[in-house]
């Protein structure tokens, strides 16, 4: 087991002088209260215009859409469900917000039986102007070639909508912007119009909860991966966890118009340290704390926690994640790697996994 010293966390690494070509800047970010929140998220560079939705009425579908979303806010919600929600994921990228929402049954459960099993499920793709929200399920038509799944049925809200025989509804909320709505349960064909029916456009802060992260230059936040539960286990006997990731894009490309894939991620996550493990883990720890290390030099990329996270989270864990060899150069190895994820802290009033839960 080897020992990592951390540097006594944010504030004295600041003043380490570094060669220019390691120099590194130090931004203390608070992603969790909304001031906070919004004042970050108005200051990092960004490559593109991103804002929300215009909407002539507040959580009415938009008059027109972006072609980049801000991945730090949350846009829209559900007020139309089926029932109860017991699990909620949100998922951001600069063209495409994600939410997943899972229901258990109304009756109460038996003291002895553990609640795993969802009667519905709902998954909301909401894509940019001129994003295809379909890239990954577009069906080809020898006649029409590539075209949007499922046969026209009557307008949502007054825009065109698509339905195909599983129920999935592509509706275009605004003009040349999409969304794929798509659900399990009793009657998907009507659950997915009952969905479409309840979407709300409110812009929300997303409650990250991290605090005191080090960053290379040039980061920009690109993305966000919030999942909340409020379940205890799988079917299986395995733990669910709940979690709240940042991802950041390296130096973006200005005027760049495709996704880019994230080149680091921050964050916690109330997985044990144990559980997390990977194949070729190793066990090191840092100024004390336990912690784990995977590199996969082929790739560069790497996954790196540290049990005891300052706060009022005893469960959680804090996580760096390296993503592409671009992540693993900017920081310089592990040591940096796991001294990042050491210094992770807990904004203050989202100590509890239930206040990173997306509404």
């Amino acid at each position: 087991m080897s020992d990592v010293s951390e540097s006594g966390g944010a504030s004295a690494a600041a003043g380490a002088e570094r060669s220019p070509g390691g120099r590194r800047s130090r931004r203390i970010l608070i992603l969790g209260v909304v001031t906070t929140v919004v004042a970050v998220v108005a200051g990092l560079t960004v490559w593109a215009i991103r804002r929300a939705p215009e909407t002539a009425t507040q959580g009415d579908p938009p008059r027109s859409a972006p072609t980049r979303f801000d991945p730090g806010q949350q846009l829209f919600r559900l007020s139309l469900l089926p029932g109860p929600v017991h699990q909620i994921r949100y998922q951001t990228e600069p063209d495409m917000h994600i939410i997943n929402m899972a229901g258990r049954p109304d009756a109460p459960r038996k003291s002895d039986e553990t609640s795993t099993a969802s009667t519905w499920r709902v998954e909301v793709l909401m894509a940019a102007r001129d994003t295809d929200v379909h890239r990954y399920d577009r069906e080809y038509d020898q006649e029409a070639g590539w075209r949007v799944p499922g046969e026209s049925v009557a307008p949502v809200r007054g825009r065109p909508a698509f339905q195909n025989e599983g129920g999935v509804l592509s509706w275009e909320y605004a003009p040349d912007a999409w969304m794929r709505i798509s659900a399990s349960g009793d009657d998907p064909h009507e659950m997915t119009r009952q969905v479409a029916e309840g979407i709300r456009w409110e812009t929300t802060p997303l409650a990250l909860p991290v605090q005191a992260m080090e960053l290379p230059d040039g980061a920009v936040l690109g993305g966000a991966d919030l999942r909340w539960t409020d379940d205890e286990l799988w079917a299986d006997g395995e733990p669910l966890k709940n979690y709240a990731h940042a991802q950041y894009v390296l130096q973006p490309i200005k005027g760049y118009g495709g996704s880019l894939r994230p080149d680091i991620q921050v964050g916690i996550s109330t997985e044990s340290l144990a559980s997390g493990r990977h194949s070729g883990t190793d066990d090191v720890t840092v100024a004390g704390r336990a912690a784990t290390a995977v590199d996969w030099v082929r790739t560069g990329v790497g996954v790196y926690r540290v049990e005891q996270l300052p706060g009022g989270c005893a469960e959680c864990v804090a996580e760096t994640r390296i993503m592409s060899r671009r992540g693993n150069e900017a920081l310089g190895g592990r040591d940096m790697m796991l001294r990042l994820a050491a210094s992770i802290r807990l904004a203050d009033g989202v100590e509890d996994p239930p206040d990173w839960r997306a509404r």
